[in-house]
């Protein structure tokens, strides 16, 4: 039987949706529309900041009705829950573009290969010219979005987070 959805202000309360699997392939990498669309979902949770923290403060504050609280205050621990959701949010959005700038290395690797290896001048200039609208369509995808630089996650220290180890 399936279990009833939680509805109104509960659904607010209640802690985010499990983490979604993800799979990303080799052709999701190549193909821009879609990697694109990835990275989307996963600024989601950076752009919904206000959101979140006001789901983690009424969260955290039912627990402390409840007598289920941790250590520290209430603050601490809406500050705590929220950033172990970006910190985790972050570091698989840095392994998927890891992952993809290593997938287009390679295929651009081999196509440069196949331009060198090839004796035929045409079909050696239609590899270059595919090599070039690849550099051009990642060039254009760069250009005109916002850069979202990724810190180092093993260098980020969180004050509150440290206070409520201790």
């Amino acid at each position: 039987m399936p279990s009833t959805p939680v509805l109104g202000s509960l659904s607010l309360q209640s802690p985010s949706s499990a983490t979604q699997i993800v799979s990303v392939s080799q052709s999701t990498c190549s193909d821009i529309s879609s990697f694109k669309e990835l990275l989307k979902e996963y600024r989601r949770l950076d752009d919904s900041i206000n959101v979140r923290l006001n789901r983690e403060q009424a969260f955290v504050r039912d627990q402390e009705r409840n007598g289920h609280l941790g250590k520290g205050s209430v603050q601490d621990q809406v500050c705590a829950n929220l950033w172990s959701q970006l910190v985790s949010n972050w570091s698989r959005r840095k392994t998927i573009i890891e992952y993809c700038v290593s997938v287009v290395d390679q295929s651009k690797e081999e196509k440069q290969k196949a331009a060198q290896a090839e004796e035929d001048p045409s079909r050696r200039r239609a590899i270059e010219a595919a090599l070039f609208a690849d550099n051009v369509k990642v060039m254009d995808s760069v250009s005109l979005k916002p850069v979202y630089f990724l810190t180092n996650l093993s260098e980020i220290k969180f004050a509150t987070s440290l206070r409520l180890m201790q």
